[in-house]
């Protein structure tokens, strides 16, 4: 068979069956693959389905079914490509929802940019007023009121990732200032 025919014939299958096909199938890889494989993926599929490459002087018809094909395509790819948005369709898979609406699209954009935003990492009240107190002493480099203004947030929140690794930037930095300190002698004479 004609390879020209036989990828014709698989992009219509595909139309077909769009419907009742996840993301990793649309871009032929299994559920835990990773992350690199993804882009590696969409490179060959992308190349392989491209409306371009494949309906060139096809009927209008055909190049419908490519273009929704190579759409679906972009769609698996733009959401599995970023970890974040990865994770929450893995989410949307397990709760039987094949693709991601634009509702749950957003919330999975509002939560990597709240992971991403450090002013929005507070999850309670009390735990967000020492977390506020601490972003400022970090500002000022007081760098022992932000350890301790973290401890007292993470009293409240003590799942809190994003409290815990600026926990340690915090430590790391107090401990690089004392070094400083130590090492500095303002009454050094040099020749």
């Amino acid at each position: 068979m004609d390879s020209r025919l036989r990828l014709r014939i698989e992009i219509e299958t595909m139309h077909e069956l769009l419907a009742g096909l996840d993301y990793y199938q649309l871009l032929g890889l299994q559920l835990g693959c990773p992350q690199p494989d993804i882009d590696a993926a969409f490179r060959t599929e992308g190349r392989r389905l491209h409306p371009d490459r494949v309906s060139a002087g096809a009927a209008p018809e055909f190049r419908a079914v490519a273009n929704s094909v190579f759409k679906a395509v972009n769609d698996a790819y733009r959401v599995l490509r970023d970890p974040d948005s990865r994770g929450h369709y893995d989410n949307e898979l397990r709760a039987g929802r094949l693709t991601m609406d634009a509702e749950a699209r957003k919330a999975a954009e509002a939560e990597a940019a709240a992971r991403n935003d450090p002013t929005k990492a507070a999850r309670t009240e009390k735990g967000g007023k020492f977390w506020k107190l601490a972003l400022g002493n970090l500002s000022e480099k007081d760098y022992n009121g932000a350890v301790m203004n973290i401890q007292f947030a993470l009293s409240f929140e003590p799942d809190n990732e994003v409290f815990k690794e600026w926990m340690a930037k915090a430590r790391a930095s107090k401990e690089e200032g004392k070094k400083e300190k130590a090492t500095s002698n303002a009454y050094k004479i040099r020749i």
